[in-house]
This record gives structure tokens, sequence and C-alpha cells, in this order.
């Protein structure tokens, strides 16, 4: 992994010591998971599970595995400061739909928890008639939903959340219960990027024009989750 990049000696040293000359750099690092902004959020020491790593995802994997020798509530969604929502729709699909096939989704209440300002917004104003079909979706398949929420914190078992309004005020409170729950966190720019002077915004997201070139390096480029939109 990058631990440094020096604008100035056009380099990039790695973890193992050694540093890295270039002509052009191109940055596609992705973001950093920034479980710590929501206590009680993410993997161990956290509550909840995670599938935005492998490792993540395998951990995921074994904890149903024992969710399911005692089903209950779910909670799936993502968190203020998330900028990737598809994953959470997709993964609750998935989970109710395998619940289904074992015969035990009458035991699990499923609540979709999000801070989109609409079910189907994707951090892109929607997609097409994303609005109407992932509501559609998820009320067929009796998942109830929280919108426009704020995740304030998580305990063992249960989660806090407030439901925001238009003006950004607090209009209702919940408290979720859960026996498995997955959220996505809040998403920044990973450190040695963050660290670089003028290439990113306050979250670390590396800004750039409309041809991905970086508006003060020129001869850095950037792609993907770690791009400031």
């Amino acid at each position: 992994p990058a631990v440094h990049i020096d604008i100035a000696g056009n380099c990039v040293r790695t973890a193992d010591g050694l540093w890295h000359s270039y002509d052009y750099l191109i940055i596609c690092t992705g973001p950093r998971l920034a479980f710590e902004e929501v206590p009680g959020l993410g993997p161990a020491p956290g509550y909840t599970q995670s599938i935005c790593t492998t490792a993540h995802a395998a951990a995921a994997w074994e904890a149903y595995q024992h969710f399911l020798e005692d089903p209950g509530p779910i909670v799936i969604g993502a968190v203020q400061g998330a900028s990737c929502f598809g994953p959470a729709y997709e993964f609750a699909l998935m989970l109710e739909t395998d619940l289904r096939r074992r015969k035990l989704r009458d035991r699990v209440p499923m609540c979709f928890v999000t801070s989109e300002p609409y079910i189907g917004h994707l951090g892109l104003g929607g997609v097409g008639d994303s609005k109407g079909m992932l509501e559609s979706e998820l009320r067929k398949r009796h998942i109830r939903w929280i919108d426009n929420a704020r995740v304030r914190g998580v305990r063992e078992a249960e989660m806090s959340v407030e439901e925001i309004d238009a003006h950004g005020e607090p209009k209702n409170e919940h408290v979720l219960p859960f026996r498995y729950a997955m959220l996505l966190p809040s998403f920044k720019g990973v450190d040695p990027v963050a660290a670089v002077d003028g290439l990113c915004n306050p979250r670390g997201f590396v800004l750039v024009d409309r041809h991905q070139r970086s508006m003060r390096h020129r001869n850095l480029f950037a792609a993907g989750v770690c791009v400031a939109i």
C-alpha cells in the first residue's frame, strides 16, 4: 500500500519503505471506511456487519450462519456520509430471498435504513425510475424503510436512528432492535491521498475536471469512488 505521495518529487512511498517515481500518477484507491463516525458501527468491536471488503463479507457470512440458528429482526442500509448505496439494496434483497427459501422469512422483520433523501436516490438523484422500482420491491417484500435517516449510534442488539426533515432537523426518533445488521459506513478519502495539499475536498476525495485530472496537480488523475462528485 501507498503511505505517502511526494508531489514535489513526483514519487510515492509504499509501506515497505520503497520510493516509486512517476511521470503521471493515477489514483484509484477507493474510499477509507470511516466506521468511527458512528459509535458502535462496524465489525468487532462494533455491532454491525459490513460487505465493503472481502474480509468483511466473509465475516458477515459467518455471522449470518449464526443468525440462522436463532433468527430475529434485521436492519440493513447505509449511514450518513456513505456515497455508494447500491450494495445495501442488493444485500437486503439477497437476504430476503434467502430467508424465504429457508422458510424463515415470517420470523424476520426487516427494516432498510438509509441517509438517502428518498428510496432509490442512490446518491445520484435517482437513476431512471429507481425510486418507484425500489419502493415497489421493498413494499412487495414487506421490508419497511426509514429514509433521510441519521444513525446516531449502535449498541448490542439495537440502534438509534433519527429521521430528518427537509430542513435538516430531526422529526422522528427510532430505536430499532436487531439480531443481524449490515450498514454501509461513511466514506472518506484514504489518508495518504487526503494529506496532499490542494488535491482533495474536506472529506479527502480528489477534485478532478471533466478529464478526471486533478484541478491543481496537472500530472495527477483519479477515478472511482475516491473522486469528489
